[in-house]
């Protein structure tokens, strides 16, 4: 812990300081100045250094996480090494052997030698004692007769390699050594959810009565009894919070992180760190498991909940009380958040799954270095050659690849589709004043000759007629649908409802986080043999729109779910509480619905249909004058009933291959025919209707020819490409609607009316580009392959480290084979894409040439050199402007300037083509990229696997001023220090007549007062407090000086009549700081002006 003193001032600052200044800010440091936490470090407190200690630890793991050491680490050294404790207590458990022997053959212990004896069992005792297995092993050593001979060293067995032991399946206990907790005493457990929601729905699932502290992540602490793992406890305290998803995520280090001077091809050999998303979360799991005996584990039951638990684990068990934590450590599998299915979680407690843990973090690893190595370099090349791709990066990604490849297929069918002409016999039948149709068994026939030839024999013929010669009807069963898993709700949510995967993923989390629905990701479609279907049903008993039909079902009895596979991971999705017609709204009420009706048409029974086939002839054909007619009448509607089937879809594929069936139509309430039945025949073409009609009173029937032509297929839709990427294994339940989304989202598709999914030019030529280079790059097989390895990971059966350097190799050497061929797809893209120097306006002049550089809109925009052929992207995310001629005055740079605007109310800063593509250290932190974490004062955002690749040039959008603030441009503007941010006040380079400040790293404008004439920036500073004066010129009679001048020279912050004048603007987008700086305080701090002044140490 330090202290510092900060300059005196009244009022309470935002980091906590309070009275006279004296307080203490959230990153650890107290201060005495109105600013609170923003204390300088001041001397180290010698009587503290376990909190000492356990800061640095907390500092570190906020920062940076390494992954090659944790709690896997530390479940090797306690599987197979034991601790030296333990073998002090085995020589002590040898030697009271020996002396209890010694006592049997008569030679007795003196007094003396008694009392020792005793004391060093009451040691013994108090020590920590050896693993059960270790003093099991050493009896059977004791045990063995003593002239038993040695093994000679021929004889040893080889050491053997550590088996991989198999992952023992979700939802069963693992076994573990229990730790020995005495009757009476007191434990504290930490629970661990992996959202705010559930963590509040696990404490009220434990205990009716808990209490909760505020925060984004709350603890909800109670008091119970009961902990089935210390079952002798007789006071067990319970503290339940939650992380945020990912507790780290996985990048390259810094040196990795330029895309100029990186080779991307050193990305496959690159080691990776694993970084905290949020350097709160870590710091709030450290606080709440200090001092804990035991964790339970509540994340998710997926993967990703395991590898999140893991991270967890990572953060909180050297924060547990006592030794060998990982015993202490359990896992709590559950699959709705609701009282039943929380108790029967906590009452079956397992552990935490490695091996599961560890198929992420493989695949995390390989989904990085292949993502971001690729992506870079086709960025780079393609648009340092191209304008108008329209699109500010070009990924590549190992699943994200075969799904566009499986869309731009597709396409391809369809372009190169050629429609041809074919004919059928068409037979129509007269009955009861309806017109039948019976499709001709013989098919089409591209040859329409042929077809003219058979219509010619049959009225050719004496009596052109058709006869009945069969009829069969037999009833048949529509099978009730299989359990609900997560691509089925995908796929009949994008089919009926119209919603997309990705939303409908987003709407089913919500549901399940409300409670209403059971945990949305599975790949289970049979329902566990516990599962309470009657229990789920009666929820339901009581809904207008189906509640009679489930009270009717389950008083018949006969709820059973039909086939489906139980894969251990999850139940199907089912409603786990029943919500109102009017409860729900939007997308969440058509969801809830979907599931709801799909769960109760599961345990209903199958509808039951009568079909009829009716064959009828024409003898003078042949084999070929054979009709089908085929009709279907409902008998008992079933599961049909409350699913609303047509509405829900069905899973016929529209574009399957052509079969005769297509050709019949199934007729509703088919009339009665009878075998030997005998229909005239007419020539279609030749028949009127109004003969037709006349006649109809007879069985009569026409025969003619239909033409018809061959359709192309249509596009993928989204429940055809899901099936298509489940059948091809790429991606898992999880992440299939992600991969759909990122090809949209990145415009390499455009998802058009009826849910179908059509390439754009770019997909097309990126796809087709992949095939002329190596087509597993586009294919499913390689990624397929790979998934089915990581599986072996999950499932303990291959071992991590191999898959992945396997992996690797395998992409290592497709990357070096596309950088070399890559000429091959540059082919592509000149055909379809306008060459850089071919579109732009000319806009500012390089410092080299002194020619002009074309201003490419993109996205992304850029700067192009056609004379040099080099490129210098531009930041994204605010307007790029000229700037009146002006030159960068560093040496040797000399290119004309921009100026760059951001944010609301609009802040516009200096901007250099050159400078911001080539930055000096020296300069300070750049914009855009990552800093280190230093403690807790930064929260960082989710990063994704891709995050490097969201601009051209490796830089994330710039929503601040980017240059870094030592840049001599910015260096010329500067003010003052931002009182309130990490960036300095710069003048604004509109220069009046509206003039202001505005601050480099935070959203924060001070208007000055419209009066002002001039402003200047001198040189000369204010010995007070070391800030630049400036020199402001008023207009002719709005002066408000008291002396009526018109020219006055201070420092800003430094006059208060001034400052009043002074009007401030701070956006909602900034960022809280938390730790060494406490905001604005009440009261005026010498030399900070209200806002305190800067801490110093002592």
């Amino acid at each position: 812990m330090t202290e510092g003193r900060g300059n005196e001032a009244r009022g309470r600052g935002r980091g906590g300081g309070r009275g006279r200044g004296r307080g203490r800010g959230r990153g650890g440091r107290t201060g005495r100045g109105g600013r609170g936490g923003r204390g300088g470090r001041g001397a180290k407190k010698q009587n503290e250094p376990q909190q000492q200690q356990e800061e640095k630890t907390l500092n570190a793991s906020a920062a940076v996480f390494d992954p090659n050491q944790g709690v896997t680490q530390q479940m090797e050294q306690l599987e197979i090494k034991p601790k030296k404790h333990e073998k002090k207590n085995e020589k002590k458990g040898n030697e009271k052997q020996g002396k209890k022997s010694q006592k049997k053959d008569g030679k007795g212990d003196s007094k003396k030698k008694q009392n020792e004896k005793k004391q060093k069992n009451e040691k013994a005792k108090d020590a920590p004692t050896a693993s059960k297995k270790e003093k099991d092993s050493k009896k059977k050593k004791d045990q063995q007769p003593k002239n038993k001979k040695e093994t000679s060293k021929n004889d040893k067995k080889p050491k053997q390699q550590p088996k991989l032991v198999p992952s023992i399946p979700p939802n069963q206990p693992q076994t573990t050594n229990r730790p020995d907790y005495k009757k009476g005493e007191k434990i504290t457990v930490l629970h661990i959810a992996e959202k705010p929601s559930i963590a509040e729905s696990i404490a009220r699932g434990l205990s009716r009565d808990f209490h909760s502290n505020r925060g984004i992540m709350p603890i909800h602490e109670f008091t119970n009894p009961d902990f089935p793992k210390a079952p002798m406890a007789s006071k067990c305290i319970h503290r339940v919070t939650s992380v945020a998803g990912h507790v780290f995520s996985v990048d390259f280090p810094q040196q990795y992180q330029s895309w100029d001077s990186v080779d991307p091809l050193d990305l496959f050999q690159a080691p990776i760190k694993k970084t905290a998303c949020k350097g709160s979360v870590v710091k709030h799991l450290k606080d709440a498991a200090k001092g804990v005996n035991f964790i339970v584990l509540w994340l998710d039951c997926d993967r990703e909940g395991e590898n999140i638990a893991f991270e967890c684990l990572d953060v909180c068990m050297d924060r547990m009380e006592g030794s060998n934590p990982y015993d202490r450590v359990y896992r709590a599998y559950f699959s709705a958040i609701n009282p039943s299915d929380i108790k029967k979680a906590y009452d079956s407690l397992g552990k935490p799954d490695k091996n599961q843990s560890l198929a992420v973090d493989a695949r995390q690893e390989l989904d990085l270095k292949v993502g971001v190595a690729f992506s870079r370099f086709q960025t780079r090349y393609f648009q340092g050659r191209y304008g108008d791709l329209d699109s500010a990066v070009l990924s590549y990604g190992p699943c994200q690849t075969p799904t566009l490849g499986f869309c731009v297929k597709r396409h391809i069918d369809i372009e190169t589709f050629k429609p041809e002409p074919y004919w059928l016999l068409d037979l129509g039948l007269y009955k009861r004043g309806r017109v039948f149709k019976a499709q001709s068994n013989a098919g089409r026939s591209f040859n329409q000759q042929k077809i003219h030839k058979l219509i010619k024999t049959v009225f050719e013929s004496e009596t052109p007629v058709a006869k009945v010669t069969n009829v069969v009807s037999k009833e048949k069963k529509q099978g009730r649908p299989v359990p609900l898993n997560t691509v089925n709700l995908l796929k009949a949510c994008s089919k009926a409802l119209g919603i997309g995967p990705h939303q409908a993923m987003k709407v089913a989390e919500s549901l399940y986080l409300s409670g209403y629905l059971s945990y949305p990701r599975t790949e289970s479609s049979a329902y566990p043999k516990s599962f309470d279907i009657k229990g789920a049903l009666r929820m339901q008993s009581s809904d207008t729109r189906w509640g009679s039909y489930v009270r009717d079902l389950i008083e018949n009895g006969n709820c059973k779910s039909r086939g489906g596979v139980d894969m251990g991971d999850h139940p199907p999705i089912t409603p786990c509480r029943a919500a109102g017609q009017y409860e729900l709204h939007g997308d969440m009420a058509r969801v809830y619905e979907l599931v709801t009706r799909h769960f109760i048409a599961s345990v209903s029974s199958d509808a039951l249909w009568n079909n009829t086939r009716v064959t009828v002839a024409i003898e003078s054909l042949g084999e070929k004058g054979t009709f089908t007619l085929r009709g279907k009448q409902m008998k008992k509607p079933g599961f049909l009933a409350v699913l609303l089937h047509k509405e829900y879809g069905d899973e016929a594929d529209e574009n399957a291959e052509y079969t005769v069936e297509d050709e019949v139509d199934e007729v509703e309430n088919l009339p009665e025919f009878n075998v030997g039945e005998i229909f005239s025949l007419t020539n279609a073409k030749e028949a009127s209707q109004s003969k037709v009609a006349v006649q109809a009173a007879g069985l009569r029937g026409t025969l003619g020819i239909k033409e018809k032509m061959t359709t192309a297929p249509k596009h993928l839709s989204e429940a055809e490409l899901i099936n298509l990427m489940e059948k091809n294994g790429i991606g898992t339940d999880a992440s299939i609607a992600t991969h759909i989304e990122n090809i949209i989202k990145r415009n390499y598709v455009e998802l058009v009316t009826g849910r179908k999914l059509v390439p754009s030019k770019l997909g097309l030529v990126l796809a087709q580009g992949y095939h002329l280079i190596d087509s597993s790059l586009v294919l499913p097989k390689v990624r397929a392959d790979i998934e089915n390895e990581c599986n072996k990971v999950a499932k303990g059966l291959a071992d991590k480290d191999t898959v992945l350097r396997n992996a690797i190799d395998v992409f290592k050497s497709k990357f070096e084979n596309f950088v070399k061929d890559i000429t091959k797809m540059d082919v592509l893209f000149g055909s379809s894409f306008a060459k850089l120097q071919d579109i732009g306006k000319p806009f500012t002049r390089c410092g080299f040439s002194r020619r002009y550089l074309t201003y490419i809109t993109g996205p992304p925009a850029r700067l192009y050199n056609k004379y040099t052929e080099t490129v210098y992207p531009l930041p994204m995310g605010g307007v790029v402007r000229e700037w009146s001629g002006r030159n960068c005055p560093v040496e040797g740079c000399n290119f004309e300037l921009c100026t760059y605007a951001v944010g609301n109310p609009e802040r516009t800063f200096p901007l250099c083509p050159r400078c911001y593509n080539n930055p000096i250290p020296e300069w300070g932190p750049i914009p855009g990229e990552d800093k280190a974490a230093a403690a807790d004062d930064v929260d960082r955002e989710d990063e994704n696997k891709e995050r490097q690749a969201r601009s051209m040039g490796g830089r994330q959008f710039i929503l601040e001023c980017p240059h870094p603030d030592g840049h001599p441009l910015i260096e010329e503007l500067t003010v003052a220090e931002d009182p309130d941010g990490d960036g300095v006040l710069t003048l604004d380079t509109h220069f009046g007549p509206k003039w202001r400040l505005v601050s480099t790293r935070d959203p924060t404008v001070y208007y000055l007062p419209k009066s002002i004439d001039k402003l200047t920036i001198l040189d000369k500073k204010d010995e007070e407090t070391d800030q630049r004066l400036i020199r402001i010129e008023y207009k002719a009679g709005e002066s408000p000086l008291e002396d009526g001048g018109t020219k006055q020279t201070l420092a800003f912050f430094q006059d208060e009549k001034f400052m009043d004048t002074v009007r401030t603007y701070r956006g909602q987008e900034r960022a809280a700081r938390k730790g060494g700086r406490g905001g604005r305080g009440r009261g005026r701090g010498k030399g900070g002006r209200g806002r305190g002044g800067r801490g110093r140490r002592r």
